[in-house]
């Protein structure tokens, strides 16, 4: 039944082509102005490239189709994780979970993998924003109240009380989930060693950052050529010259006792 109608769901996307209809325009959820599902699923494993299109045309057929979501998920968030268009894939991981979320609150798989996929998309360190690690917590907690057993959804949630610098309850999750299955325990090694690692060169690149934010202004110079000379940049009518790049003021451009203000 379901290859019959993926049969007809494909008939019906070459017809709109052939009027000029916009390829996304048969597949559920995708969105105009997206790269076309061609190019998105171009170079992916054939046998999943297919069943993508299968829960597609399921969806088609029945949008509240929780199975539907859940599958279609996984594998966009398989297409995530490797090659192009990662962003695109993870939007509509995202809409298909909430949506299977929305269908059946009860639902393990689409509150575990929302919890794998919000840990996955990673945070917005340079503003210490930790709203996709929070929102990882959330779901897997969810997960877990729902399947108690469930250790990688210990393991999950772990990670992301790491990654928010809460060490005690990821080092409760990670007890935990070795107790349900002692076989992760090299995987969260592993993953600690990485996230350690990443929040080593994340504050690295801050103070980087926050050097390069520094300068002084460098009063002897009075026009643009003059800032120039003196390795500055010349904005709002005066010449900054960065502390990171250039760490003080060389000839003749030197600044005078208290000319010069630290920002």
């Amino acid at each position: 039944m379901m290859r019959g109608h993926c049969c007809r769901v494909a008939r019906v996307a070459v017809a709109l082509l052939l009027m000029g209809a916009p390829a996304w325009a048969w597949i559920p959820g995708w969105q105009e102005g997206w790269p076309s599902p061609q190019q998105m699923l171009q170079g992916r494993d054939p046998a999943q490239a297919q069943q993508f299109m299968n829960w597609s045309a399921a969806l088609e057929k029945n949008p509240r189709d929780a199975t539907a979501l859940d599958n279609r998920a996984y594998l966009d968030m398989e297409f995530a994780r490797k090659g192009l268009y990662g962003s695109f894939w993870r939007w509509l991981a995202a809409k298909d979970l909430e949506q299977a979320i929305q269908i059946n609150p009860n639902d393990f798989y689409a509150w575990h993998n929302y919890g794998d996929l919000n840990y996955n998309s990673g945070d917005l360190w340079m503003m210490n924003d930790h709203s996709n690690a929070q929102r990882a917590v959330t779901a897997f907690t969810k997960a877990i109240a729902l399947n108690p057993q469930s250790a990688r959804s210990y393991m999950g949630r772990g990670w992301a009380y790491l990654t928010m610098d809460d060490q005690a309850h990821a080092n409760a999750d990670f007890d935990r989930t070795v107790q349900l299955d002692p076989s992760l325990k090299p995987s969260i090694i592993s993953k600690i060693k990485s996230i350690e690692e990443r929040k080593r060169q994340e504050a690295a690149a801050k103070g980087t950052l926050n050097q390069m934010g520094r300068y002084f202004v460098e009063r002897t110079a009075r026009n643009e050529e003059e800032c120039a000379q003196a390795h500055g940049f010349w904005t709002q009518g005066e010449c900054r010259i960065s502390m990171a790049l250039y760490p003080g003021p060389v000839q003749p451009y030197e600044a005078q006792p208290g000319g010069g203000s630290l920002r």
